[in-house]
């Protein structure tokens, strides 16, 4: 799978990090409040929708009571008043009329402040995901981290829409109707009580067992949105390799899974429903039968009774239908959790050392200090040590693991203005080293200075905004060229944006494009892997760092276009402290320096 982080193609990763996809089987009672947060953002709608909800469920409450009263009083069988039925039946309708008014109110708020939570949900995500260390990313498939911005996300969203659709009025339709039951016949009461108990017991325990069968339903959505985005990415290499068969089994082993973990958590979720209509309906026969005879109950009171049960019963019986929303929700709720409850990045010094380089500026001002645009992306021949960038290892330690150093009190200095090659067998720590030296890893020992000052002593924005780095795995987005190299500078002139172009040996093929720097690569036309580099290198050099990592660039592209991109790099290290990792021996030739590493035991 393609990533963005340096650690592309490394053999070794922190198996601690693969911990952090550990998500805890059950919602915390901190995990829901902490939900109820995401609601700040609406709540006037929560207010207007409790409100509604108490009027609603106050008049469901109140019609009963209202009609067992006119039921009794509207006169002696052979002798009913009419005009009294007629009047009493205008008042018992416009009553839930306005009840069904203030139904519709909590709906429609429900749905509001269900929607604003998802995107609450996905904005806290989004944020989350930018103060993640890089070890999250080298051990989580993309395919299902991005499950919890969308399916999770939406999980949440309907289980709170039903859930805030029934709880509010539940919970004044069933004190209201206990209170009235009680005034009407508390032998009854006792009697039918029970079998409320019963329904709620039933309902809860088997929404309980069903959690466990959601969890693993999300969780293999997850996977396989991973392993069709795996399968999107090196749909080239699968087919190269003749390995359609093999991806097709593996996903139809996996949809199997998903298919029995789906059917498995739909019937678990349905009992509660049959079993809670049994006990309803065992309960209208009780009342009928014993209303009479223990209960003392008039007509009126029996009809007042059997509605008032149906009003107790029926958000049970309505809560044990949405229990599929609510447990997918719970279940989507502790993926989400376990990705905002992971350790970020330690936050930076309050105080950070002073860069001394130009690079040290803003890239708008450090190009306004140069004398002409060319040299704003490094189109000029600065003298060496120009930018600065002595970079100095200091007896450094690191490993993924306590037993497998990759570095042991390892140490190298570079003078500012030098171009180093790295270069060792895969898996040595090339990639690693500058991880270490752009702080996505810290070293368990040791320290590392750049111009004299511990990388440590600066905040990681501070100090990555004076590298610029080219990686094997291309990236761009699907926006114009233009946008593309100026993605890191967006308020680029376009002469800026064409001389750095040009630097890169950029601006040939894009001229002779249908719409020049307007065309969108992957959309308008299909970009060479070589093509994409230089546009690479283009919206690095536009970025005018004073250190720069050339990081297996060139390792899939032909000669000809190594030629060229070497030659950009070249153009582009000029002035500048300059590391290459590569395997090509015509990619390091100009390297002042060679560091051999040597494969890890």
């Amino acid at each position: 799978m393609a990533k963005d982080s340096m650690l592309s193609g490394m053999a070794n990763l922190n198996p601690d990090a693969a911990k952090m996809s550990d998500g805890k089987s059950r919602v915390s009672t901190k995990d829901l409040a902490s939900l109820l947060r995401f609601t700040n953002t609406s709540k006037f709608s929560f207010i207007l929708l409790i409100f509604a909800a108490i009027l609603s469920g106050g008049l469901q409450v109140v019609a009963p009571a209202f009609l067992g009263y006119t039921i009794d009083h509207m006169g002696e069988a052979g002798s009913i008043d009419l005009s009294y039925l007629g009047s009493h039946a205008l008042i018992l309708l416009g009553m839930y009329l306005v009840a069904a008014l203030f139904t519709w109110v909590v709906s429609y708020y429900a749905n509001v402040v269900a929607a604003k939570t998802a995107l609450e949900v996905r904005r806290a995500l989004s944020l989350k995901l930018t103060k993640l260390p890089v070890s999250f990313y080298d051990t989580h498939p993309q395919g299902d981290t991005a499950t919890h911005f969308i399916n999770d996300a939406d999980a949440i969203s309907e289980g709170m829409l039903q859930g805030l659709l029934n709880f509010f009025t539940v919970l004044v339709t069933i004190l209201g109707t206990v209170g009235f039951m009680v005034f009407i016949s508390w032998k009854m009461t006792l009697i039918i009580l029970p079998m409320a108990v019963l329904m709620i017991w039933s309902a809860t325990t088997i929404a309980k067992k069903t959690t466990k069968y959601f969890k693993s339903q999300q969780n293999l959505v997850g996977s396989i949105s991973g392993d069709v985005e795996e399968n999107l990415y090196g749909r080239k290499e699968i087919k190269a390799f003749g390995c359609e068969d093999k991806f097709l089994d593996e996903f139809r082993e996996k949809n199997e899974q998903l298919n029995k973990s789906s059917v498995t958590a739909q019937f678990a979720s349905s009992l509660p429903n049959p079993v809670t209509r049994f006990v309803d309906s065992t309960s209208y026969i009780l009342i009928g039968a014993l209303g009479v005879w223990i209960g003392g109950l008039t007509a009126g009171n029996i009809t007042t009774f059997i509605l008032y049960w149906k009003n107790f019963s029926k958000p049970i019986n309505d809560l044990t239908n949405i229990t599929t929303q609510i447990m997918a929700a719970f279940a989507s709720l502790t993926r989400v959790f376990s990705i905002l409850d992971l350790p970020e990045e330690k936050e930076d010094p309050e105080e950070t050392s002073e860069l001394t380089s130009s690079s040290a500026k803003a890239p708008v001002q450090a190009a306004e200090d140069r004398t002409s645009s060319e040299a704003a992306v490094g189109g000029s021949s600065p003298v060496a040590g120009e930018h600065g960038g002595e970079v100095l290892f200091e007896h450094v330690t690191f490993g993924y693991t306590k037993e497998k150093k990759i570095f042991d009190d390892f140490s190298l200095r570079v003078k500012p203005g030098q171009k180093v090659a790295i270069i060792g067998p895969t898996g040595c720590g090339k990639t690693t080293l500058m991880n270490l030296l752009m702080r996505f890893y810290e070293p368990d020992s040791g320290r590392i200075l750049i111009d004299g000052k511990d990388i440590t002593e600066m905040s990681r924005s501070e100090l990555r905004r004076r590298f610029g780095m080219v990686l094997q795995e291309t990236w761009l987005l699907e926006r114009s060229i233009r946008d593309n190299i100026a993605y890191g500078r967006p308020d680029a002139t376009d002469e800026e944006v064409i001389a750095a172009a040009k630097a890169a040996r950029a601006h040939g093929f894009i001229k002779r494009l249908p719409d020049g720097y307007d065309t969108v690569p992957g959309k308008d036309i299909s970009l060479s892997e070589g093509q994409k580099q230089l546009l690479c290198i283009a919206r690095v050099l536009l970025m005018d760092p004073s250190l720069l990592i050339l990081d297996e660039a060139t390792s899939a592209v032909d000669t000809l276009t190594e030629k060229r991109i070497v030659e950009a790099f070249d153009n582009m290290t000029k002035g500048r402290t300059g590391f290459i990792i590569a395997h090509r021996l015509s990619t390091i030739a100009g390297a002042d320096q060679v560091i051999t590493l040597g494969k890890k035991k």
